[in-house]
């Protein structure tokens, strides 16, 4: 079998697809993560090893073993990149849907590393995503993103009960100021009825 005589080829293929194998894993446990392109990358991979198997000439092998690589490499990065778009939603969700009169960075004290964090992982994703024909080359980026997007999400899920007793604080500040306003123009209002009877 010409395949044997590709032992570092092979043997790289085989650790990519165990770290795709293990993203998979990691971000198929996340609610709502669509990973169906890193699933159907190692499908693609596992075609063009079989076919590199069989293959009866160097050529053959060689160019589907390449094959078998970058598929794998880009199911890592898709896996990736799926886990990276939930937590930027998640994120940003908690920041202007559940929490958006709170004040974050009075009440999380990382706030600001989650921000700068936040903006690198953007760019990345702004960067990689116009160059969409060499996405298998930042496999390596996007797990190192998702890591730091996870550590944010926790954090400031951490900070969840925080977040809320400041959203109550700030809603009752609110309340005080609408009924301190309400109570003027009716006293206004009262003053004036008062000056007509009167006068």
């Amino acid at each position: 079998m010409i395949a044997a005589d590709f032992p570092d080829e092979i043997g790289e293929i085989s650790n990519l697809y165990n770290i795709a194998e293990a993203d998979l894993k990691n971000i198929g446990r996340i609610r709502d993560a669509l990973i169906v392109t890193g699933v159907n990358q190692c499908r693609y991979a596992g075609q063009h090893l079989l076919r590199a198997l069989t293959a009866d000439d160097r050529k053959k092998v060689q160019d589907n073993l390449d094959a078998a690589k970058r598929h794998v490499q880009r199911a890592i990065y898709d896996i990736n990149d799926s886990a990276i778009q939930y937590y930027l939603r998640e994120i940003d969700d908690l920041r202007t849907k559940h929490f958006p009169t709170v004040d974050f960075a009075s009440v999380v004290p990382q706030y600001g590393e989650i921000m700068a964090a936040l903006v690198e992982v953007e760019d990345l994703v702004r960067t990689t995503g116009d160059d969409l024909s060499n996405r298998e080359q930042h496999y390596r980026v996007t797990r190192d993103a998702v890591g730091s997007l996870q550590k944010a999400h926790q954090t400031l899920v951490k900070f969840r009960p925080d977040l809320a007793r400041a959203a109550r604080k700030e809603n009752n500040k609110r309340l005080v100021a609408w009924v301190s306003v309400a109570v003027a123009a009716l006293s206004s209002l009262a003053l004036v009825v008062v000056q007509l009877v009167v006068g």
